[in-house]
């Protein structure tokens, strides 16, 4: 009985020892596994360079980039933002990584130390951006001591001074009131306002609805002209889905004058809110370089954009609209058009 229980004990031993044996290599295979999962490099999260684009009808080739972007190798988000000063605090809170802005709105980004940087010269307004006026107004000045609804540190607030200077006047000679862009076609029909700085698409709306055009951006050179402005530091950061946009844009721009959108239209004309009539008649309004254009408007000298900044610079200063010099030099990055051509 003795031998028979001293047997069967030490049978179990070996069982037991045999079934440990069996698992110890499963066991230390997890016990690697986990010590190589806490020293293993995390994927890096590549988050898509991320543009805030407003409502504009010289912005939708980009747009379209956007929506065709090859997600494996270039990542890309739009951000639609309805006003010029929504755009530029994202931009500044780095909450964005580009922009489309005018050129003084680039200049007043670059004060607040945001350091844009324009690769591409999107349009240049011929007549969407203008202040129009209620019917019995009959030229800009009409407006002296009028209620002006404008978007202040906007484009819209650089044609204003731009116009009333021109005539002789100033900011001060008319009761300035703050709104965003979107909201100047419903100010002016609810009758709060005498005249509205604005641009298309509200622009042809409301000159339809019986507005009367007191000044547009026909007569002001590059002066309105938009740009796509990156951070700085995202130059190298999202080279791929600069370079991207820019020859996109610019291959959009060669091939239709960057007009023209085929099977997208309608998509563009259900985000301006147009009719393919008024869409046309927009685009008549903006002037879209091709490359050789763009590489015009960036070289430097004072027939292009660094000229054209300096001036703007001193014009903005006098005026108040902007409190310190910028170093306009610095503030175009041509390399990825010349990467488009």
């Amino acid at each position: 009985m003795w031998l028979t229980g001293g047997i069967n004990a030490c049978i179990k031993r070996k069982m037991k020892k045999s079934v440990w044996m069996g698992v110890l290599p499963a066991f230390i295979a997890g016990v690697l596994l986990c010590a190589a999962g806490l020293f293993w490099p995390e994927s890096e999260y590549r988050r898509p360079f991320t543009v805030a684009v407003n409502i504009w009808p010289g912005a939708e080739a980009l747009v379209e980039a956007c929506e065709h972007a090859p997600s494996k190798d270039v990542r890309l988000n739009f951000v639609e933002m309805s006003w010029s000063s929504s755009s530029m605090a994202a931009f500044k809170k780095r909450v964005v990584d580009a922009a489309i802005v005018t050129l003084d709105e680039m200049l007043r980004m670059d004060a607040d130390g945001a350091r844009p940087r324009a690769v591409l010269v999107i349009g240049v307004s011929k007549g969407t951006d203008a202040i129009l006026g209620r019917p019995g107004l009959h030229a800009l000045e009409d407006i002296r001591g009028k209620r002006v609804g404008v978007e202040l540190r906007s484009a819209g607030e650089y044609l204003l001074m731009h116009a009333l200077v021109s005539r002789g006047m100033s900011l001060k000679d008319v009761t300035v009131v703050p709104l965003n862009l979107a909201e100047t076609e419903t100010a002016y029909a609810a009758g709060e306002l005498d005249a509205v700085v604005t641009s298309d698409p509200w622009h042809i709306r409301l000159q339809e609805k019986g507005a009367v055009k007191l000044y547009d951006s026909s007569d002001m050179g590059l002066e309105l002209s938009r740009v796509l402005v990156a951070r700085e530091d995202a130059l190298e950061d999202f080279s791929a889905e600069i370079q991207f946009l820019v020859s996109t844009h610019l291959s959009h721009a060669a091939r239709t004058g960057g007009l023209d959108f085929g099977t997208e239209l309608q998509g563009v004309l259900r985000r301006e809110h147009l009719s393919l009539p008024q869409l046309k008649e927009t685009w008549r309004r903006i002037q879209i370089p091709d490359v050789a254009g763009n590489l015009r408007l960036m070289q430097t000298g004072e027939d292009g954009l660094e000229g054209c900044l300096k001036k703007m610079v001193t014009k903005m200063r006098q005026e108040g609209l902007l409190k310190q010099d910028v170093d306009v030099s610095r503030l175009l990055a041509p390399n990825f058009i010349k990467g488009g051509s």
